[in-house]
């Protein structure tokens, strides 16, 4: 395998105290001519940081569980861009008689320096977040990991990793280039060798003694703390391989290379990590053969009928001219959809073979058509080396909303979010929507960002029992929303005990404290109790009052908190526990926005028709304004590109689907008269007031930029 050729300048090997052999070769360079041509795995672009969440976990854990499905999401949300390391270590993972012993000599150490209290604990990147230690309860991991991977490495990391299954030997090659100087002048390598699939006993997760642990530690390669780096400066390029003979099994538990990873990570001492990175441990390479890259926002607003493109570059980090496989994957794409990509001049729908050559971009158009179906659906473009077909694969998603009014979000702390959204795509069904899509909490707050919301009335946050309920950028976002004018239903059991306790593994911030207390006019009272067992509809409310009871189930195993909540000034309280002196839910309406706020999950209501009439109910009251009593006739009327309502009385909405920073709406008499003209910045659903024109037939069309809609009829009532 050609990247794995490299020359070698000295060797040192160094014999441990379980007579296995390392054998480590310090690769020194003497110029920096020298080490740019040596280079063949690393990338010499700067990065973002990669997230290494270090996870101190037992098998006699109640909630490592739990922790280990939140370090699954976080690795599912986020490819190729976090690393998990399953730390077995403390009383928890003490073995009983008879029961495996997953511990290494590392783990105390380890733990050691984290400053945790309590099991599941972890460290992301061992960067201290809050206080003076590393350690993070499991509730802080998510929105840990999304914070460093905003940042940028100094320093890259190239990894090749091959296997002698005769003699059991790893081969593991380490390469870094430092596109930044580093904060600290000495540096550490860190290669540790983690193993899937292990099955044992497990006290929580329901699988008794057939659990599948995942990501964990076997052996830390290069020792408790790493091989030191001492040329850390930008444009410096260090190389090194380790060899390791893998033994049959660790404290009696079987060593499956199948089944192992390679992770390698640089940190700047004992604790602050740089980045990280992953591969097989046989034949795995994350040989850097180049990337994907976009000036544009990744999300777009879309229309029925209306061609969106997004602009790409691929680049190819190989020396010379070498093929690439290219390919674009639908994901969630509507069937009446259309989309291709072009490169030099060509269009392609399935996969192409293009050469690349280094230093020259080769630009990609990836085009995208919404049929009549509403929906927000990714596509990604992959990038494959022909000749180097264990080198990962470069990715990049674009995604288009079109249609969409309800946007259903899911939390972004914990699976359980996705695991219980059935209960609000059923209650969109119960209520005869169809114009919905699902997306996580960053694809919101990205979609937000980009501008790319207007069409969307609706965000439906799931929060379920997940941690953080909102990161500031997500909380941000949202209050943006709302500003503009659109509308939020969140629910979720535990959102204003993170927000607003204040407590020990809770994650309010003063950017999610406003949004609690500012934007859904909520107070927090307590944090409930199982003694909040039925939901009980506020009977003089005139939008919810006729809802009939609900009991309360505990459905995260024993962890049943229905959170007691009150009203702020403006705000009127919906729901309440059992009686009357604790409250469950409420709803607010601003000049600008309505939202509605519940203190549990919908997911915790036993009684669906409750949950689907509480869905139905916040939907019509949430989107009034602007639809009245007939929400599905306006959907229809916009989607098709018509205004609504029509005839109308005082007012018309009217979609737009141009892209101009002001748009005229003309309206003219039936004998062809320009009687008015009215302008509005960019947009893409103009409210057309109508007070000031008689009743009659007129004709209006829209004017952006270059672009002039058809005529279309609009008759006034009175």
């Amino acid at each position: 395998m050609k990247f794995l050729h490299i020359c070698t300048n000295s060797q040192l090997t160094i014999n441990i105290s379980n007579m296995k052999k390392l054998s480590l070769l310090l690769l020194l360079f003497p110029a920096m001519v020298s080490l740019l041509n040596a280079q063949v795995l690393v990338g010499t672009d700067p990065t973002p940081k990669n997230a290494l969440l270090e996870e101190y976990t037992g098998i006699h854990c109640t909630y490592c569980p739990d922790g280990h499905a939140i370090a699954q999401s976080i690795l599912d949300n986020n490819p190729g861009r976090a690393c998990v390391i399953a730390i077995h270590q403390g009383s928890f993972a003490s073995p009983s008689a008879g029961e495996p012993d997953y511990r290494t000599a590392f783990g105390d150490a380890l733990a050691g320096q984290t400053g945790l209290t309590g099991y599941p604990s972890g460290t992301v990147n061992r960067h201290v977040f809050t206080g003076s230690t590393t350690a993070l309860n499991r509730g802080s991991w998510s929105a840990s990991c999304d914070q460093i991977m905003q940042e940028m490495s100094p320093v890259n990391i190239g990894i090749a990793s091959s296997y002698n299954a005769a003699s059991r030997e790893l081969s593991i090659q380490v390469e870094l280039y430092y596109t930044a100087d580093a904060p600290a002048s000495s540096n550490f390598i860190n290669v540790a060798l983690i193993q899937d699939s292990v099955y044992g006993p497990q006290t929580g997760g329901g699988a008794g003694s057939n659990y599948r642990h995942m990501h964990m530690l076997r052996h830390l390669i290069t020792g408790q703390w790493g091989d030191e780096v001492s040329t850390t400066t930008a444009g410096s390029l260090v190389s090194r391989t380790y060899s390791y003979t893998v033994p049959e099994a660790y404290n009696n538990v079987p060593a499956v290379v199948e089944h192992m990873k390679v992770v390698v990570f640089v940190a700047e001492d004992h604790q602050e990590v740089y980045t990280a990175d992953e591969v097989d441990a046989i034949g795995g390479t994350n040989l850097y053969i180049g990337n994907i890259t976009s000036a544009e926002p990744y999300i777009q607003r879309g229309y029925q009928g209306f061609e969106r493109t997004f602009t790409v570059e691929a680049n190819s980090n190989i020396d010379g001219t070498e093929p690439f496989v290219f390919e674009l994957i639908n994901e969630n794409s509507p069937s009446d959809w259309q989309a291709s990509y072009i490169i030099d001049g060509v269009e392609y729908t399935g996969s192409s073979t293009i050469d690349l050559t280094k230093g020259a971009a080769m630009p990609v158009t990836i085009k995208v058509m919404p049929g009549p179906s509403a929906g927000f659906p990714g596509y990604l473009l992959k990038m494959k080396s022909l000749n180097n077909p264990s080198a990962p694969e470069k990715m990049y998603r674009v995604m288009l909303v079109a249609g969409v009014t309800d946007l259903l979000v899911n939390g972004t702390g914990g699976p359980e979010s996705v695991n219980n959204q059935g209960v609000y795509l059923d209650g969109f069904m119960a209520s005869g929507n169809d114009a919905y899509a699902v997306v996580n909490a960053n694809v919101m707050r990205d979609m937000i960002n980009a501008s790319a919301y207007q069409d969307v009335f609706t965000c439906w946050l799931n929060i379920a029992w997940t941690f953080p309920a909102l990161s500031d950028s997500q909380a941000e976002a949202v209050m943006d929303f709302m500003d503009a004018g659109h509308n939020i239903f969140i629910a979720g059991q535990d959102i204003g005990w993170d927000i607003m306790s204040g407590q020990s593994g809770s994650n309010g911030t003063a950017i999610t404290q406003q949004f609690y207390t500012d934007y859904l006019k909520a107070a927090f009272v307590g944090d409930g109790s199982s003694a909040n067992n039925k939901l009980t509809a506020v009977a003089t409310d005139p939008i919810f009052g006729g809802i009939a009871q609900s009991s309360i189930l505990d459905v995260y195993a024993g962890n049943m908190y229905p959170e007691e909540i009150n009203a702020l000034d403006g705000a009127d309280l919906i729901f309440d526990y059992n009686t009357t002196a604790k409250h469950a839910a409420l709803r607010f309406e601003s000049e600008n926005y309505r939202s509605v706020y519940f203190g549990i999950g919908l997911e915790m209501l036993s009684n669906a028709e409750v949950r689907n009439q509480i869905i139905g109910l916040s939907r019509q009251w949430l989107s009034d304004e602007m639809t009245g009593v007939d929400y599905n006739n306006a959907m229809n009327a916009l989607s098709a590109g018509r205004c609504y309502p029509n005839p109308a009385t005082t007012s018309a909405w009217i979609p737009v689907t141009a892209g101009a920073e002001e748009i005229q709406i003309q309206l003219f008499s039936t004998d062809g008269s320009l009687i008015a003209q009215k302008s509005y910045s960019r947009q893409s659903l103009i409210k057309l007031e109508l007070d000031s024109f008689r009743p009659g037939v007129y004709f209006y069309r829209v004017v952006s930029g270059k672009q002039t809609s058809e005529l279309q009829k609009l008759v006034i009532v009175r």
